[in-house]
């Protein structure tokens, strides 16, 4: 198995290079966030070994026609798997009443349209790695 900085360097790479939509891109340039880079780098490499149907700052349309972004989708022969990575601030101590909303809507909407939507805390990815490892493994 490939070192993981190597590995995802070269996945990130390939994602922008292959990528049409310009909105997409130009989010994926400016690299990814912390939390989802620590679940990459702590979680899911060590469990899977590959990105191989993983796609970073994945582009979907909601119930509105406007744009959400997932941390991350996994879609192995075409299933739809959304992971999101959640830090305590912004989605729960700072989150105010519409924002609260807001992520229920989201999480609800993209269940109806056939999500597996997996979110995962980033104090787990910290304290409880073998859990989060064995969440990935039944996701």
């Amino acid at each position: 198995m490939q070192p993981f900085n190597q590995a995802m360097e070269e996945w990130l790479h390939k994602n922008i290079a292959e990528e049409k939509n310009h909105r997409r891109r130009e989010i994926l340039k400016k690299g990814l966030g912390h939390g989802t880079v620590e679940f990459l780098r702590c979680i899911w490499y060590p469990t899977v070994g590959n990105f191989d149907d993983l796609y970073p700052e994945w582009e979907v349309r909601d119930f509105n026609n406007g744009y959400r972004y997932l941390d991350l989708d996994y879609m192995p022969g075409g299933a739809k798997g959304g992971i999101e990575i959640q830090g305590y601030g912004p989605h729960a101590r700072d989150l105010d009443v519409r924002r609260f909303k807001d992520l229920c809507w989201r999480h609800s909407l993209l269940a109806l349209d056939g999500w597996m939507f997996l979110p995962i805390a980033y104090l787990s990815i910290k304290d409880e790695p073998r859990k989060c490892q064995q969440l990935i493994l039944s996701f």
